[in-house]
């Protein structure tokens, strides 16, 4: 119940510098197909999905339930938002892994694109 109740007055940023290139996102929930554009992080919903569009490459990660992490993943790619003690989302650093063909595991840290 803490954890909703914290993570409700967080606005979901969608714009975000990661390794010094834009990346722009969408979290859209898919409940009976309408695939809704998700405003509020606290409003993320099992099916819901992320599209990415970051240097040149355009991802569609579905929600992958996680005991510390808000975490959309295709096995190939992971975007991650860090869960605090406290139960609040850290939105402000998120992380983005890629597992490269040679089975290294590639991170790359995001911060929000001041506008």
């Amino acid at each position: 119940m803490l954890f909703s109740t914290i993570i409700l007055l967080l606005v979901l940023n969608t714009n975000y510098l990661c390794e010094k290139i834009n990346l722009d996102l969408v979290i859209r929930n898919n409940i009976n197909g309408d695939f809704s554009i998700v405003k509020n992080i606290s409003e993320i919903k099992p099916g819901a999905f992320i599209n990415i569009d970051w240097d040149e490459k355009k991802l569609m990660l579905p929600y992958s339930l996680r005991k510390d992490y808000v975490s959309f993943t295709d096995k190939k790619w992971d975007w991650r938002y860090q869960i605090n003690q406290d139960g609040s989302v850290n939105e402000k650093t998120p992380i983005l892994y890629e597992l490269l063909p040679s089975g290294i595991i590639k991170e790359y840290i995001c911060e929000i694109e001041e506008t």
